[in-house]
Parts: C-alpha cells; structure tokens; sequence
C-alpha cells in the first residue's frame, strides 16, 4: 500500500502527534529508560524486499502437527498436536490454508497451567545469515474473544530466541514478538540486550488494536544493530498502516547472531490465574511471508 493513500495519511497524521508526545519524553535504551520511538516513514518492508518464503501447512500431511511440521519446515514444536487444527482456504477465506490455534479454558503460559495455544519455529533457507528481514502473516480471533490480561503471538527471532525470563546478553539471541493486551491492545514484546526487564520489554502498547472476528495483517521489520554500536531498528504495519518505529536496539554483541526465522508462539499470558481464559477460545493464523534484501 503506498504511503500515499488517503488512508495512510490520515493515519500518520493522527500518530504523528502521539509519537510526537513519546519521543519528546524517550532517550537511547539503557537502564531506566524508555526506548525511543516514531512511526516508519517508509514503505512498508514487504515493498521493498524481495520474498524469500512464503510456507503454510500441508493439508495432505496426516495430523495438524505434521501439517505444522511439512508445511514449515520445523521439527521443533509444542502443543501443536494438542492444540492446532488445520484450515483449508475455504475455512479461511483467504485462498490458501491457515491454523487454527486452540487455548482452552482456564490456561495460560505453558510453565503456568496445562498446554494452551502452541509454539513452533520456523527457519526459511532464504533468511540464513540476514541482518535484514521482514515477516508478514495475518491473525483472526474468534469473534468476541475475551482477550483477559493478554497474550502472545508470533515474531522474528535470532540464535536462542530467549523469552520466559531468560536472559539476553548480546550473544545468545533475542525474540521480537506481538502481545495483544487488554480489549485487544496491541504490542511489541521483545528480548533483546537493550531492554531493562526482567520478562521482556513491552514497546508500543496500545498504538493499535486487535479487532475479532475479522482478519488483521501484521507486518514487522527488523534491522540488526552492528556489534558494539545502539543502532538496531523495528517497524511496524498494521493492515498497511504504519504504527511504530524503535530505534535504538541492541540486537546483539556479536556479527554471529542473526535473523533466524519465524518463533510462532501464542498463548494467554503471563502467569497466574488473572492471565487465564475464563473460556476455550481459539485464533487463526495465515498468509506468512519472509521478505530479505537480496544482497
């Protein structure tokens, strides 16, 4: 979509001014300070990078886990046996197959509660050794999801791709995830070295919103720091609209990390019984493409 769509324009200006307002009151990320940020003015990554991957499940494969495991190529998962269905493009509407994530009632994080939502990472050929890339896939939640206290959904990763507390050190990788938070705020949730906190940085929360019921497209770019200097980026486009841009990030201390892939993960929480689903809920999930600069 260009960024001079009429749409686009009424967008950018409305977020101008509340970006205007964070930036005003952010400094580079270290201890005790907020990260910095903007809003991309940029085409949005998909225009400017060629496709490197576009998987999605094999509907021919025999259980949704093999489904998950042929069509991505990934042989590391959990809940994906439990908790995923697949769905043809009829189920989805959108001319090509999806998943069906299922969080049963009264589940949260996978150290909290019994299994709810699912997990796997994805590795496309075309990313290998990328300092540059961009990933865009489309989410769908049931139609009047209770969103609670939040959850996770999936984002770019390099090297371990630390979460659940671990920690990150320049070398051992980061994840770059979503959050929806409550009434369907949505978020950057992120390990990486810069951040602060203990279980993960939430960046830009509620710049935008989760509908239910329809199709949202999510669309992340990510440019690694070079070693030794704060100069990582991270954009941001919901349905083509530009909503965020960090700055500032500390991806990594060594050129030995890189963008890897896909970390689809998805679950309520959070830990504890506020983060719980008071209710078997499910989202949707489809249309995942890899972009990459071609040199």
């Amino acid at each position: 979509m260009s960024m001079e769509h009429p749409r686009n324009r009424r967008h950018a200006l409305a977020l101008t001014a509340l970006m205007t307002g964070l930036a005003s009151t952010s400094a580079p990320a270290q201890e005790g300070k907020e990260p910095t940020l903007s809003y991309p003015r940029v085409e949005p990554c998909s225009e400017r990078y060629p496709p490197v991957a576009t998987p999605q499940p094999d509907l021919a494969a025999e259980d949704a886990q093999a489904g998950v495991r042929q069509g991505f190529g990934t042989t590391r998962d959990w809940g994906v046996e439990d908790n995923v269905e697949l769905l043809d493009a009829g189920a989805t509407g959108l001319e090509e197959p999806g998943l069906r994530v299922h969080y049963p009632e009264g589940t949260s994080s996978p150290g909290d509660t019994e299994q709810g939502g699912a997990g796997f990472y994805a590795d496309p050929a075309g990313l290998a050794g990328a300092e540059r890339a961009c990933l865009t896939y489309q989410v769908r939640f049931e139609p009047g999801f209770d969103f609670v206290k939040g959850g996770k959904l999936p984002g770019l990763y390099g090297g371990e791709a630390p979460s659940g507390g671990e920690e990150v050190d320049g070398e051992s990788g980061f994840s770059m995830r979503f959050m929806w938070r409550e009434a369907g705020q949505g978020e950057l949730y992120e390990y990486v070295a810069s951040q602060d906190e203990e279980f993960g940085a939430s960046v830009g929360r509620g710049l935008w919103s989760f509908p239910t019921g329809e199709w949202v497209t999510i669309e992340q770019e990510l440019v690694l720091n070079t070693p030794g200097e704060a100069d990582g980026l991270a954009r941001v486009w919901i349905n083509g609209v530009p909503v965020l841009e960090q700055s500032e990030i500390v991806y990594r201390t060594t050129e030995e990390v890189t963008i890897d892939g896909l970390m689809f993960s998805t679950f309520f929480g959070g830990n504890g019984k506020e983060w719980r689903t008071p209710v078997d809920q499910h989202a949707d999930f489809a249309a995942f493409r890899f972009y990459a600069p071609s040199s």
